[in-house]
Order: structure tokens, then C-alpha cells, then sequence
């Protein structure tokens, strides 16, 4: 799947939620997060909004392998 480039609001708002500096490698590191999540099923939206409520972001990745692990095999 080709890498995407995220529009800079929803990067901002992530990295803003994750307490980031705005340097270039946390920009990379959101836009791993938002690839794998849209890969697992859940767009940019979504895992924000999981931050927004509080979710940690050990959690978010857990959640997020455990969706593509159910999607894996289901197909």
C-alpha cells in the first residue's frame, strides 16, 4: 500500500494529544500509526478520537493489532 501524506490537521491534532514536539520524525511516527490503523479498519478520526477519551497509546496499538489479527482471519 502506498504511503499516503496525511493532511496537516488531523497530524497536528494527534501530535498535539500525544504531547509531541512538531518535528519531522513524530510526523513519521503519526503517520505509521494512522497507516497501520486504516489497515486494521479505523480512520484518522477514530484513533484520535480513542486519544481525545483517553486511551493510551500502548492500548491503541494493542487494539489495533488485535483488529488486524481478527481481520486476518476472517479473510
Amino acid at each position: 500500500m502506498p504511503a499516503r501524506t496525511l493532511p496537516r490537521e488531523p497530524v497536528q491534532d494527534i501530535l498535539k494529544s500525544l504531547h509531541e514536539a512538531h518535528d519531522l520524525s513524530a510526523y513519521e511516527a503519526v503517520e505509521r500509526l494512522v497507516q497501520t490503523g486504516e489497515a486494521a479498519e479505523f480512520d484518522a478520526d477514530t484513533l484520535l478520537a480513542m486519544l481525545n477519551r483517553g486511551v493510551a497509546l500502548q492500548k491503541l496499538f494493542d487494539l489495533i493489532v488485535s483488529k488486524a489479527n481478527c481481520s486476518q482471519k476472517a479473510a
